[in-house]
C-alpha cells in the first residue's frame, strides 16, 4: 500500500507546482512600460509562455520586441531565453496601432523555468532606457498571486454651457429709442482693432514658443509621463487618455508666457 500512496503524493505535488506557474493577471511589483500588462503566464512541458496586452495611449503608437528578452527567476541568476513569439513584430520591424485606445495581444515563448519558482523578472533591455522608448521590463512578477482588481473611476463628460444673457442697461450704454449713442459706437469701433492685435500677438507668441529647439519633444515626454503616472495610481488606459486629452499639463495660456 505504501507505493500507491507515495505515487499519489508525488502526483499531487507535481500538480500543485504546475498550477502555481499558470496564472492570469499576475501581480507585478514594478514595470517600465505602463501601456502594457501581463494577461497570463503558463508553463507547459516545453515552454514558459507569457501573454501580454499593449494599449495605444496615442495615435500611431508602435511596439516591437527584441529577441534578447529573457526571464530570470527568484531561484537563481540563470537566464531563460526567448524562443519564439506570436503576433508582435521583431526589431527592426514594428507594429503600429493607428488610433489611441487600440490594443494588441501577443505571446512570447521562453525556455521552461523551474517548477519551484515563485516569481520572475522579465527583462527586454537591462539598464537605462533611451528617451521616448519603454522596454518590456517587468520586475518581481508573482507566479502565485494575482493583481488586485483596479478600482474603476467613472469619468464623465463635462459640457460647458454658454453664460446666461445679460439684460441691456440703457442708462449705462446710452441707448435711446433702440439706437446706440455716438460715444458707444466710437468706443466699440476703436476696440475692434485692439482685440485683433492682441489675438495676433498671442498666436505669434505661441508659435515662437513651440518652435524652440526640443520644445515639442519636451512637451510630448511630459504628457507621456503624465499618462504613465495616471495609470500607475489606478486609472485604466481609457480614463488616463481621456484625462490628458481634456486637461493637458501645458495649457495654451502658460505656453505663451514660456512657463
Amino acid at each position: 500500500m505504501k507505493k500507491p500512496i507515495l505515487t499519489i503524493i508525488t502526483f499531487f505535488i507535481v500538480a500543485v507546482q504546475a498550477l502555481a506557474q499558470n496564472i492570469t493577471t499576475p501581480n507585478v511589483e514594478q514595470k517600465d512600460d505602463q501601456s502594457t500588462i501581463i494577461k497570463k503566464i503558463e508553463t507547459n512541458s516545453q515552454y514558459t509562455i507569457v501573454t501580454f496586452e499593449n494599449y495605444a495611449y496615442q495615435d500611431n503608437a508602435w511596439l516591437q520586441l527584441n529577441k534578447e528578452i529573457f526571464i530570470q527567476t527568484d531561484l537563481s541568476n540563470a537566464h531563460y531565453e526567448y524562443v519564439k513569439s506570436e503576433n508582435i513584430a521583431m526589431v527592426p520591424n514594428k507594429n503600429v496601432l493607428k488610433k489611441a485606445g487600440d490594443k494588441l495581444e501577443f505571446k512570447v515563448y521562453f525556455k521552461k523555468i523551474p517548477s519551484a519558482a515563485k516569481s520572475i523578472d522579465i527583462i527586454e533591455h537591462a539598464g537605462l532606457s533611451r528617451p521616448g522608448i519603454n522596454y518590456f521590463n517587468f520586475y518581481n512578477v508573482s507566479l502565485t498571486e494575482q493583481a488586485a482588481a483596479t478600482n474603476h473611476v467613472k469619468v464623465t463628460d463635462v459640457v460647458l454651457l454658454p453664460p446666461p444673457p445679460v439684460a441691456a442697461d440703457t442708462a449705462s450704454t446710452g441707448l435711446f429709442n433702440g439706437s446706440p449713442s455716438n460715444y458707444m459706437q466710437n468706443a466699440m469701433n476703436s476696440m475692434g482693432p485692439m482685440y485683433a492685435s492682441m489675438a495676433k500677438s498671442v498666436l505669434d507668441a505661441q508659435l515662437a514658443y513651440f518652435k524652440q529647439p526640443g520644445k515639442i519633444a519636451e512637451i510630448a515626454k511630459l504628457n507621456k509621463d503624465y499618462f504613465d503616472a495616471l495609470v500607475k495610481v489606478g486609472f485604466n488606459y481609457e480614463q488616463a487618455l481621456k484625462i490628458i486629452t481634456a486637461n493637458g499639463l501645458i495649457s495654451k495660456s502658460s505656453s505663451v508666457t514660456g512657463q
